[in-house]
């Protein structure tokens, strides 16, 4: 938090702080390890440290920390954010590091309670104090707890690049698996004299662990299907190759398309309407598993886009219907209006 005073201003930021607090780093996930002093305490007598981003955080699952700077903004000024200080362009780089990154909550129109949308941007990829609406907006995540498991993703892309001049070390490191089997093992020896009735209740309990619990194809449906929205709402379009089927049959009404053709009219689109949320009715997610192993899957969304962030929304009530493949790769895709 910066030194402004400014009362309506100070409202606003902590109203979105507490948003992201609450909705994006919730307590049950993540551990506030420090939060700068609020407005109260800094009329009284400014915190110098206030001027450190507004949250450092730890991951609960994985361990990691990270901080966190909260701005929120109405709407753009010149067709441009301001997402930092002068004085936090200069120093926040001082406390970005590797184990510690330091990333940018930026939540935009709407309200500061609920903003419209909110964007995670990882420091080192501002290069300015004021950066584009679409730049913003490619940076997107969804308004609801940022997920651990992209910590636990972060940390084994790490795991498995080796230093610079460093050889990988050959059967020195344990996998997962083999940690996993190892802590197995202790048990079983540990409670040999129990009985057989008693070892296969742990076998069984390891086996079937809620730590590693098998989804179902709607449950993992699921999963790619919001992501698929969330990487295209944010405008990288250039990962939507990654949800394609080698043979996709239909799109939009057009049959047997490139896979060339898709990716040019996707980005055309996105060029055209860069701004779009998709409310999916989960509802309404229905699977049916083909017998060719193919699985249609059909569901409604409110779907909303527009040109300019200053624009009104144009909001469409469609059905999706869809065609999956047995690696979950989409097939094909259609659009009923409600």
């Amino acid at each position: 938090m910066e030194k402004n005073y400014n009362e309506e201003s100070f409202k606003k930021g902590e109203q979105f702080e507490r948003y992201v607090e609450e909705t994006i780093f919730p307590e049950a996930h993540y551990e506030v390890i420090y939060k700068t002093s609020d407005s109260t305490q800094n009329r009284r007598r400014f915190v110098t440290k206030s001027l450190e981003p507004d949250f450092h955080f730890k991951c609960r699952v994985t361990g990691k920390e990270f901080y966190v700077e909260a701005k929120w903004r109405a709407k753009p000024y010149k067709d441009l954010y301001q997402v930092l200080s002068e004085k936090q362009f200069e120093s926040f780089p001082t406390i970005n590091s590797s184990e510690r990154p330091v990333f940018i909550a930026f939540g935009y129109g709407g309200q500061a309670s609920n903003p419209d949308y909110v964007s995670l941007i990882p420091l080192n990829q501002v290069r300015s104090l004021k950066i584009s609406p679409g730049e913003v907006h490619s940076f997107n995540i969804e308004k609801v707890h940022y997920p651990n498991n992209h910590f636990i993703q972060q940390e084994e892309e790490k795991e498995s690049e080796p230093k610079e001049g460093q050889v990988p070390p050959q059967g020195e490191k344990k996998t997962e698996p083999e940690k996993s089997f190892q802590k197995y093992n202790s048990k079983i020896l540990a409670l040999a004299g129990v009985g057989v009735l008693a070892i296969f209740m742990i076998i069984y309990s390891f086996a079937f662990s809620d730590e590693n619990p098998v989804k179902t194809p709607e449950e993992q449906l699921k999963e790619i299907v919001a992501d698929y929205y969330q990487t295209m709402n944010s405008n990288q379009v250039e990962k939507l190759p990654e949800y394609l089927s080698p043979q996709v049959t239909g799109w939009y009404g057009e049959q047997n398309p490139s896979r060339e053709w898709i990716y040019r009219n996707a980005k055309a689109h996105r060029g055209k309407y860069p701004f779009s949320s998709s409310d999916i009715d989960w509802d309404s997610f229905k699977v049916a598993r083909k017998s060719n192993g193919d699985y249609h899957v059909s569901y409604e969304m409110i779907y909303k886009s527009k040109s300019k962030i200053t624009d009104d929304y144009d909001v469409f009530d469609l059905k999706l219907i869809t065609k999956w493949d047995d690696n979950y790769k989409l097939k094909s895709i259609s659009e009923i209006k409600n």
